[in-house]
């Protein structure tokens, strides 16, 4: 039978529980309980790279750390301009090399790492697959469910790239859950049971984030209220201001400044400044631990550098509890400005909270216990007893929860998961669940959610602590009648900072007829969140169901570079001012290619198609050097149709097939052709379309043609050509000679309002307004 384990994803380590009659945390294959979330990539000549995962890894990480990826976490679902992540390079914190994905834009991330670029997913993936291999072996059965923990803050993008990582893993995941309500579920079930009720705000301070979750836990149910913290928070901040405070302390002991020190370090070769790095942090991460227990602890890093006559300098510090205290005075002051503030943003005075349950393994420092005990008091305030496995055991009960079985805790067999009763010995698994296990997480947004309109505007989606899954429809208006193309863009707010979740561009195909609007469409466009914190978006002409949206969410992979490749094309048409015929190509066009790029990434995995990449990317380069050449292959083609549709009767059979046989020459060489093959193919239409043969037919489609331009702003007009038309046509289907005299007539002024209509600029609309 597959299983369905309970995973914590951590930043500086992971781990897996299953919850069976009862939770267990899993060992891995090197028989510890902890994982370390590293991963070393090894190159090998002529053949695939060779992953290293986990303790193996750290041992790398002092041979090999530039092929060494440590806190992928903190990159997953983050672009290479984030602030954040050009703060990391500066600092020289991620030794790995950094810059955007090749396949994707600027919104992306590559590291580099053995000679190969990797997404900060496919880092992820190999921690996610060594945990999935370790439980099989520890299980003796195939993993193919997880419920996967999350920093509670993380948004939309960090959360689809978490699960997209899953995906590459073999993994399905139930639920993405908020690492501070996992940790509460953990608890709660221990300590908490029957109608008791508490409000518990969770503490989560781990190796890469701080997360905060306001929480009410009663009789098994979980209510999140409210959700905080920093993403960029976290024991690794700490170990750094330890590893300042030795740097400084060497230093002052050799009787230099800090610059020269670091002028030392900086002029060594790259593999060694990166294995001195290592080693500090190692170094660091030992002595904040032995802090938690020792009043005092000791810094070392024997060997690796030299001063400028080449004698050794070691780098050695004394760190006192106090010491640290004072180092961490800032931080310190951060965390309590955090959880104050989630307090006053949900209504909350401390007074209100019953337990503060600290979690991770950075809350063990003895100056974090004490800054929440004067804040909250120190019966309030709890330490987890298995802080670094809390969170992988409240994964593992909410698994085990929404599996489709369950083991009966009395005979040990297997249970349908909402049977009442076992059906081997009877025993009451309702009642068991009320009094031990999880009955159910109302979860909430972790953000306010919003859309970006004309001008620049922000309309609110969705509100941050919404109960979930919630879904939000709004109708906005296109700003022009005729719009064909849209792009929306989606944002949440992040501790007061804009973070973008992605973009949605929509094609509007109204070529299934029906009569032209008279007013700019409204599009309702509609935004959904999951029990995972996960958005999907979707868009449909309000009243109008015959119109087909097509749209994508994109996320700085391969599709997203396309459209704004395309984009790019569609702004060039706009800057040049083309022609209203250019414009209708065009626009035919990009509906066509965003249809396909919407194929490009495949939504589980977010591996790119790259041959259908290539294509849609040439497609895109042929429109841009049609639109600059002031041609319309497409638009010749509907205006032959249209003729033969329309006036059929008037034309001689032979030359009605010669256009056809041309029309589909055009249109085949126009989808896989090159661009001169496409011109070479519309010039050939063209002069099948010059014979004389076409006079009337040609008069009597541009007076149409004419008459749909002139229809709204010079109706008298478009009546008097449609009359003249008419009466040609009427003695047509009689059999009667054309009396081609009213034609000629009007033709002069027919042709004029189309080489008006032809020379006019038009701008290609893409907004949405309110």
């Amino acid at each position: 039978m597959k299983k369905s384990i309970g995973i914590d994803l951590g930043t500086t380590n992971s781990a897996a529980a299953i919850k069976k009659a009862r939770v267990e945390v899993l060992q891995n294959a090197e028989g510890e309980f902890i994982t370390p979330s590293c991963v070393t990539v090894r190159k090998r000549l002529m053949r695939k790279p060779e992953f290293i995962v986990g303790r193996h890894a750290l041992e790398w990480l002092r041979q090999e750390p530039e092929n060494t990826v440590t806190a992928v976490k903190r990159l997953i679902g983050r672009n290479y301009h984030d602030p954040e992540v050009q703060e990391l390079i500066r600092n020289g914190r991620f030794r790995c090399p950094l810059s955007p994905h090749s396949s994707g834009t600027k919104n992306s991330l590559a590291i580099t790492a053995g000679g190969r670029e990797f997404s900060p997913e496919e880092i992820s993936a190999h921690i996610l697959a060594k945990i999935k291999a370790d439980a099989e072996r520890a299980l003796g059965g195939e993993v193919d469910t997880a419920v996967i923990t999350v920093p509670a803050y993380f948004n939309d993008k960090q959360k689809h790239a978490t699960r997209t990582a899953a995906a590459l893993a073999g993994l399905k995941v139930s639920r993405l859950l908020p690492e501070p309500t996992a940790a509460a579920i953990s608890f709660g079930v221990d300590q908490l049971s029957g109608t008791e009720g508490k409000t518990v705000l969770v503490f989560d301070f781990g190796g890469g984030t701080l997360d905060l979750s306001l929480l009410a836990i009663s009789g098994g149910q979980i209510i999140e209220i409210a959700k905080g913290g920093d993403m960029w928070l976290g024991g690794e901040d700490i170990d750094n201001l330890l590893v300042v405070h030795a740097l400084r302390e060497t230093a002052a002991r050799e009787d230099m400044d800090d610059l020269r020190l670091r002028a030392l370090i900086g002029r060594l070769e790259p593999g060694q400044r990166n294995r001195l790095l290592a080693e500090l942090k190692t170094a660091a991460e030992k002595t904040k631990i032995a802090l938690s227990d020792s009043p005092e602890a000791c810094l070392s890093v024997l060997g690796l550098l030299t001063d400028e006559d080449g004698d050794p300098l070691n780098i050695e510090a004394e760190c006192s509890r106090e010491q640290l205290e004072e180092l961490m005075a800032p931080t310190l002051a951060a965390l309590l400005k955090l959880v104050r503030g989630l307090l006053t943003e949900s209504h909350f005075s401390k007074e209100l909270v019953d337990l503060v349950l600290l979690v991770g393994g950075s809350s063990r420092i003895s100056c974090v216990i004490n800054a929440l005990r004067q804040e909250f008091g120190p019966e309030k305030v709890l330490a987890h007893e298995r802080p670094m496995l809390a969170v992988a055991e409240g994964a593992a009960i909410l698994s085990c929860r929404l599996a489709d079985t369950q083991e009966c805790p009395s005979c040990g067999k297997e249970a349908g998961q909402h049977d009442a009763v076992c059906p081997h010995c009877q025993f009451d698994l309702e009642n068991h669940a009320v009094r031990h296990g999880l009955v159910d997480i109302v979860h909430a947004a972790a953000h306010d959610y919003f859309i970006r309109l004309e001008n620049d505007q922000r309309f609110l989606l969705i509100k941050k602590n919404t109960p979930l899954p919630c879904s939000s429809t709004e109708v906005f208006q296109l700003v022009d009648a005729e719009q064909e193309l849209a792009h929306i863009r989606f944002y949440n707010v992040v501790n007061g900072r804009e973070e973008r979740i992605g973009d949605l561009w929509l094609g509007i195909d109204r070529d299934s007829g029906g009569p032209e609007p008279e007013e700019p469409p409204r599009v309702a466009v509609t935004l959904d969140i999951d029990e995972s914190n996960l958005v999907s978006v979707r868009a449909a002409l309000a009243g109008q169901p015959e119109v087909k949206v097509e749209g994508t969410l994109s996320r700085g992979k391969a599709d997203e570079r396309l459209f704004l490749l395309l984009e790019q094309t569609i702004s060039e048409a706009d800057r040049k001012g083309c022609s209203a015929y250019t414009v209708a190509d065009l626009l035919c066009r990009a509906r066509g290619i965003i249809r396909s790029i919407r194929k490009v990434v495949d939504p589980r995995t977010g591996a790119a198609d790259e041959a259908l990449c290539r294509q849609v990317e040439e497609k895109i380069r042929k429109a841009a050097a049609i639109a600059e050449a002031e041609e319309a292959p497409l638009t010749r083609i509907y205006y032959a149709e249209s003729m033969l549709n329309d006036y059929g009767s008037l034309i001689a059979p032979a030359l009605q097939e010669k256009i056809i046989s041309k029309i589909e020459r055009l249109r085949k060489i126009d989808e896989d052709g090159g661009y001169e093959e496409t011109m070479q193919a519309m010039d050939e239409l063209a002069a099948a379309l010059e014979d004389p043969g076409l006079n009337l037919a040609h008069d009597l489609t541009q007076i149409e043609n004419a008459c749909e331009i002139c229809h709204r702003t010079e109706p008298d007009k478009a009546t008097r050509f449609m009359r003249a038309a008419a009466a040609v046509l009427e003695a047509a289907e009689t059999g009667e000679e054309p009396d081609i005299a009213q034609l000629e007539a009007v033709m002069p002024e027919v042709e004029d309002v189309l080489d008006q209509h032809a020379r006019s600029a038009q701008k290609i609309h893409r907004d949405i307004r309110r």
